[in-house]
């Protein structure tokens, strides 16, 4: 059965669901996930920023709450912040895994990580894991001890990076590697108590059994006080259409890669340079393609523009920048479902996507956004050259983008996984 939710209740497609009421939930949690934390000299423990902030969230309904994640001891990487300090991890408890940094060494420290995995399962009432992760998926272990200790298991999945990048030619080792990764996934997820999808795509190729219960939740990081007001989006907007003379300024924000559509992107914008159309795209963001970018961009002859911008740390700053551009442009090619996305909604910002199953599953179609068939230079070129040519549409659909911001909050997303893990709990008392 295949549920997906919206900001204000769970709807399944046969019947519905009444929500229950959001009480915090005592019994004890674990969490089991890939992502790697930092230990110093001093045994102080340091996290991604980003990742710190989405653990937050978890402590705020999650009462009796432990990590299970890898450790290394190091010098802590730059932008990673020292939680030992931090009021809002006081609770938190964590179990430090092996954490290996090839295949090789993942197979050499299996035996410590699964005499771990399994007595911390055993003093559990619930399980998290996911399917994505290097070099071993934390779900291919968790699920088979959850099994046999007939544990509550929640697998969410937000990602696919296991399979093959469109823009690559892979060798024989890759396409293996990838039947590998996609069956051992199907199976853990194919035996989880509850199943959360970022997009459809994953539901209907990663759950074959179809009578078990799945959800769809995008995944998005926007905070409410991130949002601009209606008002606010007007008059940004009043001032960019007043520029004379009137320039566009589309942004391309993310990892500078092939299967990011950039090297796409850069031949669309040749073309219309060609045209002497007045456009102008920056590009936020660092990867293997930056020296293409930087080449593109020393290109330009005419009227249209490339400027790269570098990176910029998530934040105000960065919302501040969405808000000089006309639209955010994402010519992905594979699957994956960028939050930039997102964070364009909230700067009341349209989005301009190839069509790939999963932004089909964030934007709207002419509503928040414009999705095209543009996996070719002209294709793109063209889809650009039409948006750009009609700034009352580009505004519509941002300020259309900005009220559906709101029911895409990163503290909302939470709060629908607290109610699902409500209702797993409730029907297990049945």
């Amino acid at each position: 059965m295949n549920y997906s939710i919206n900001s204000n209740s769970l709807n399944t497609r046969e019947d519905g669901i009444k929500e229950l009421p959001l009480t915090p939930i005592d019994q004890r949690y674990l969490l089991v996930i890939n992502i790697q934390s930092s230990c110093d000299s001093q045994g102080s423990r340091y996290l991604d920023p980003m990742w710190a902030k989405d653990l937050i969230e978890h402590f705020k309904y999650l009462k009796n709450f432990t990590l299970a994640a890898p450790q290394r001891l190091e010098i802590p990487p730059e932008n990673t912040i020292k939680v030992d300090s931090e009021t809002s991890f006081a609770d938190a408890k964590f179990i430090d895994l092996p954490s290996p940094n090839s295949y090789a060494q993942a197979i050499l420290m299996l035996p410590a990580t699964v005499a771990q995995l399994w007595g911390a399962i055993a003093r559990t009432d619930i399980v998290h894991s996911a399917v994505a992760g290097w070099p071993i998926p934390m779900g291919w272990l968790v699920t088979p001890i959850a099994i046999i200790q007939r544990k509550k298991h929640a697998i969410v999945v937000e990602s696919a990076p296991w399979r093959l990048q469109p823009g690559t030619t892979p060798n024989i080792k890759a396409r293996i590697i990838a039947q590998i990764y996609e069956r051992l996934n199907r199976w853990c997820i194919n035996r989880a108590d509850l199943t959360i999808f970022t997009q459809a795509e994953y539901q209907e190729s990663l759950l074959t059994k179809k009578h078990k219960k799945s959800y769809i939740i995008n995944a998005s990081w926007i905070d409410k006080e991130n949002i601009i007001s209606e008002a606010g989006a007007t008059q940004i907007w009043q001032e960019k259409r007043s520029q004379s003379p009137q320039k566009i300024k589309f942004l391309f924000a993310g990892r500078l890669h092939p299967s990011k559509g950039v090297l796409i992107l850069l031949e669309a914008m040749k073309i219309l340079d060609n045209e002497n159309m007045t456009v102008e795209l920056d590009i936020l963001g660092e990867g293997e393609l930056l020296s293409n970018c930087k080449a593109a961009s020393n290109q330009m002859q005419k009227s249209a523009k490339i400027n790269i911008l570098g990176t910029i740390p998530y934040g105000p700053k960065f919302f501040d920048l969405l808000q000089q551009y006309h639209a955010i442009v994402v010519p992905s090619i594979s699957d994956e479902q960028p939050r930039i996305v997102y964070d364009a909604y909230s700067q009341a910002l349209p989005v301009l996507a190839n069509n790939t199953a999963g932004l089909r599953d964030c934007i709207e179609n002419g509503i928040t956004g414009s999705i095209a068939n543009c996996n070719d230079p002209i294709a793109l070129a063209n889809f650009l050259k039409q948006s750009a040519e009609n700034l009352n549409l580009l505004q519509n659909m941002g300020i259309a983008a900005l009220k559906k911001a709101h029911s895409l909050t990163h503290q909302e997303i939470h709060r629908q996984r607290w109610q699902l893990l409500l209702k797993m709990l409730d029907e297990s008392k049945n």
